[in-house]
């Protein structure tokens, strides 16, 4: 399983958009199918704007077909259809200590089927 943390650098989210899109230019070159990314949850509480401009932004490529899917680390659950295709996609998956914890940090990156 491949993760990539641009929490660590503090990005603003125009940054954080670019440090995913060569995240996903990297792994796509590398056969990587699905990746997870940590850009934390938000610390103020009021939800994070890394977080929520980065899955705004992934809503859009999804929309061009960039990529195939993303999912929020609160659905990245056995009991989600979504999530079941990627264990089975890459079971190294069914390792990753987020699994089930409704991590709202992190985000599952879908490159393709």
């Amino acid at each position: 399983m491949e993760v990539a943390n641009i929490e660590k650098y503090m990005p603003t989210v125009s940054q954080a958009e670019i440090l995913v899109k060569n995240n996903i230019e990297m792994y796509r070159k590398k056969g990587v199918k699905a990746f997870k990314i940590i850009h934390g949850y938000g610390s103020t509480g009021k939800g994070g704007a890394l977080r929520v401009g980065i899955r705004h932004w992934l809503d859009l490529v999804k929309k061009a077909k960039i990529i195939a899917d993303y999912i929020p680390g609160e659905n990245w659950t056995a009991f989600d259809e979504t999530t079941r295709k990627v264990l089975d996609l890459d079971d190294s998956f069914r390792k990753d200590s987020d699994l089930g914890q409704m991590n709202s940090g992190v985000t599952i990156i879908v490159i393709s089927w």
